[in-house]
């Protein structure tokens, strides 16, 4: 049986320098033909031999994308990443210096319309690093836990609580208040971190 590489994604099959389509008998490909496809502009990520079970296993298998797809996915990071940068550049209109229980140069910054989302941005030196803001319940009202989320390219994914941090027992989604958020998007603690030693006490931040 003969196989024909296609891009994961469109589907756009690999072509020889004469226009017809390549044929391979399996999925796991040549180093030869990965190097082509690389010189041709395509992403190759190749499949690991301990998953492949059979030669048509599209699992274990090489992952092909094409120029096309490689281009479009360029322009939608790149878009992504301007809309970002537009959002974080809005003026500021309150800071708040945490340098006593972050260390130097962080601070707790807000724009406009983030004090009723009880949003508050974790900047290091001038340069975001995260949000923390309040949990908002299904009917629109807002929980004393606290979500903290660190900047990864142009998402802001979750941080995790440790245990002693936890707004819930044996949950680590919340945390109990702004600046131990804050100080888990500075930290980025382990599951096991004890609190540190100026949360003392758990108290409403807005």
């Amino acid at each position: 049986m003969m196989l024909v590489p296609q891009c994961w994604e469109c589907r756009t099959a690999v072509t020889e320098p004469d226009g017809r389509e390549t044929l391979v008998s399996e999925r796991l490909l040549s180093e030869e033909l990965r190097e082509r496809l690389a010189a041709d502009g395509w992403e190759v990520t190749p499949g690991n031999p301990r998953v492949n079970r059979v030669p048509t296993d599209s699992l274990g298998g090489d992952r092909l994308h094409c120029p096309a797809c490689l281009a479009r996915h360029q322009a939608a990071a790149g878009a992504a990443q301007r809309r970002l940068d537009a959002d974080l550049a809005r003026p500021r209109t309150r800071t708040v210096d945490r340098s006593a229980r972050l260390g130097a140069g962080w601070a707790l910054t807000q724009r406009e319309g983030d004090a009723e989302r009880h949003r508050w941005l974790v900047e290091h030196q001038g340069t975001v690093r995260g949000m923390v803001y309040r949990y908002k319940r299904v009917n629109g009202t807002f929980s004393s836990g606290w979500e903290a989320r660190h900047l990864l390219g142009t998402d802001f994914c979750r941080r995790e609580a440790p245990a002693a941090c936890a707004y819930l027992p044996n949950n680590s989604s919340l945390w109990r208040s702004r600046d131990l958020a804050a100080w888990g998007v500075a930290t980025s603690p382990p599951h096991h971190a004890p609190r540190p030693d100026w949360a003392t006490c758990t108290r409403k931040e807005s």
